[in-house]
């Protein structure tokens, strides 16, 4: 990278850290430094050339798809403000790794460890200072068939730990998640493009006493669109619609949406902002997801 391009992302870094000092949403603002990063790597020499036209539907593969894992590493920076004045930011290393098996199934399994900076209220924080440690461990696994170059749909579930070393990093219980999904792909509209249905139902099955149960069924209509120059579109990449089947199955439903560039074969950045429009319980307030994943 030339010395001017390292220079100009160090002064953008700085600003944004002024801005995280002096603004009333300089929180919000410090979390968009990542986004600001990226922006300055889609400019510069160092990333390779798009994907031409001759390129494939794997080729084009943003790792929204759930029945479409691709092995990649991911680092995500999730900022959520929450309830009671509660701002939470999660770092998230993620690897998937997706084994071919016979007659066009395959099994996708995935390892997440999430890095966890909030100011929330707990037994372990009842001063609610701002303070950073470990989160939840998740692990998936999901056996997933292509039908045809079309269609593809696919089971599994995942399980998260309670390895959050404070109360507020984590929810404290074993939970397992039931998943099912299906997608079509849409290569009459552009070639990459997908609609898809994927739905899991989140439940406790143990952990510590005194801690709140949890029994919530997530789904997303995900709708994403291939655009010109390696760019993508997409409507709810993540399963937030979310019923909570906890106090009279209260919904909370987002406008949710995510934007990103596959920057080669192997590399891709995405965006993803999320405003609730229907809180009968409260989710989040505000969500905004900045993601970079390296395939191999």
């Amino acid at each position: 990278m030339p010395p001017e391009k390292i220079l100009d992302l160090e002064r953008a870094w700085s600003m944004a850290s002024q801005l995280s000092v002096t603004l009333p949403v300089g929180r919000l603002l410090a979390n968009l430094r990542l986004a600001t990063a990226m922006g300055f790597l889609l400019s510069g020499p160092m990333i390779t050339a798009p994907a031409t036209s001759a390129a494939t539907e794997e080729d084009l593969n943003n790792g929204e798809d759930f029945t479409r894992p691709p092995a990649r590493y991911e680092l995500r920076n999730e900022f959520q403000e929450q309830s009671n004045n509660v701002t939470q930011d999660s770092f998230i290393l993620r690897r998937d790794q997706p084994f071919t098996l016979e007659d066009g199934w395959k099994l996708a399994t995935r390892l997440e460890m999430p890095f966890v900076l909030n100011n929330k209220k707990s037994a372990d924080n009842p001063n609610a200072d701002t303070r950073f440690g470990t989160g939840d461990l998740l692990f998936q696994a999901a056996l997933i068939e292509t039908v045809t170059e079309r269609f593809a749909w696919g089971g599994g579930g995942r399980v998260l730990f309670p390895t959050a070393n404070q109360d507020q990093f984590g929810a404290g219980k074993y939970r397992l998640l039931p998943i099912l999904g299906a997608r079509c792909m849409l290569s009459e509209l552009s070639l990459g493009s997908f609609v898809e249905v994927v739905a899991r139902y989140d439940f406790d099955m143990g952990g510590y006493v005194g801690r709140s149960h949890v029994s919530r069924f997530r789904f997303s209509p995900t709708f994403s669109v291939a655009l010109p120059d390696s760019w993508f579109f997409t409507l709810y990449p993540s399963q937030d619609i979310v019923v909570n089947m906890l106090g009279g199955s209260k919904w909370f439903v987002p406008a949710d949406f995510s934007i990103g560039r596959n920057l080669s074969k192997r590399s891709v950045v995405s965006l993803e902002v999320s405003v609730p429009i229907v809180k009968e319980f409260i989710l989040y307030e505000f969500k905004l997801q900045a993601r970079v994943g390296f395939s191999f």
